[in-house]
């Protein structure tokens, strides 16, 4: 299954490892989106390169297909915690041990390290990236930045600087060259993304955000439009929704941290996540924080002056790494990448003399 951010992203990056498999795939978009998804499957199929049955396009409900897979089936999701747990659920999953691998959202974070001063090229690139992971696809993304962690004396600085820097960002028709950010895929989508704005209020403040934003464009008064927003908690260690619960669009929340430790075990709280990245010119901050939440993050990404310039950034992992998370984030390691291509391969031990060995696996053997 393939999530509504990556209507077509999605169906080809999943697919590509299937294909090195050798296995055919059945492929379920989400609904919201789906449309381009078939749009995208129909121009594949008429091109006539893949071989008949290599890939099939569900669109809608899937009925009891999982009740009919095997134990040498596998399927591959993307998408909510929720979601996948309701899928996990399948009886006829357990009771066959069919593989299953979730690429899911998490609360993913970004440390600003204690080392960092406001005039530090890295107090800049922070705010860079920050605000990127804010705005790009409206905060639809499952790498995107939910929860900003700085030490308590650079919070003002911190948030003057973003809203300085997300001021500059016009909302609108992204057709239009003035607009850096669109709408959300669907007025559910807004719906959902403001009940959880509303939920984080309890806990905290928003300090960036308007309930509404200047649109750049035409008939756009309906659309599924939320300004980038940042609320600031005061006191992250009583908070529950804000470790919990993700507001997947374009919002992300400030917490102070005391110490490294007390920045890790903030971190940590978001139950497993796929990245948390530092911003950092020190080796040490680095150190204590892979060993502190490295556990609890599929990838710790970091940064400073010295690769700023050439860094793919915190939402971007390389194909060749691992990308998944622990607990809420899925359990997973890759379903696009290189790695991805073994969740589709059984794994079977030959034991034997080398000559029945050499002949069964098509490889000579010394001995044999």
């Amino acid at each position: 299954t393939t999530a509504f951010i990556f209507p077509v992203g999605g169906l080809l990056e999943r697919r590509a490892p299937t294909l090195l498999a050798g296995v055919p795939a059945i492929v379920k978009p989400a609904t919201a989106t789906g449309y381009l998804t078939e749009a995208a499957f129909r121009m594949i199929i008429e091109s006539g390169l893949l071989p008949d049955g290599a890939v099939q396009l569900i669109s809608g409900g899937v009925g009891p297909l999982l009740d009919h897979l095997g134990a040498q089936d596998a399927v591959s999701f993307t998408g909510s915690a929720d979601t996948a747990l309701r899928l996990r659920g399948n009886v006829n999953l357990q009771r066959n041990s069919v593989r299953f691998a979730a690429e899911q959202d998490s609360l993913n974070a970004s440390v600003l390290g204690p080392d960092v001063g406001i005039d530090d090229p890295e107090f800049d690139l922070f705010i860079k990236e920050v605000s990127t992971e804010i705005t790009a696809k409206a905060g639809q993304k499952c790498t995107a930045v939910r929860r900003i962690l700085v030490s308590e004396v650079m919070k003002l600085a911190v948030i003057d600087a973003l809203e300085a820097r997300l001021a500059a960002v016009t909302l609108g028709d992204p057709r239009r060259d003035d607009v850096q950010m669109g709408a959300l895929a669907s007025a559910a989508q807004k719906a959902d993304v403001l009940e959880k704005c509303a939920m984080f209020a309890s806990e905290a403040r928003r300090v960036i955000g308007s309930d509404s934003p200047p649109l750049s464009g035409e008939g756009l008064a309906d659309g599924a439009f939320v300004a980038p927003t940042i609320f600031d908690c005061g006191d992250p260690d009583a908070a529950t929704h804000l470790h919990t619960q993700e507001a997947f669009g374009p919002v992300a929340c400030l917490m102070g941290y005391r110490d490294l430790d007390h920045a890790a075990q903030l971190a940590n709280r978001g139950g497993g996540a796929l990245v948390t990245s530092v911003i950092t010119n020190d080796g040490g901050v680095a150190h204590h924080l892979v060993a502190a939440s490295a556990s609890h993050h599929g990838r710790l990404y970091f940064n400073s002056r010295e690769s700023m310039g050439e860094s793919t950034g915190h939402g971007s992992p390389l194909p060749h790494m691992v990308h998944g998370g622990p607990g809420r984030a899925g359990g997973s390691e890759e379903l696009g990448g290189i790695r991805a291509v073994k969740h589709y391969m059984q794994r079977t031990a030959l034991q034997g003399p080398p000559s029945l060995l050499s002949a069964a696996g098509e490889t000579w053997l010394a001995g044999s």
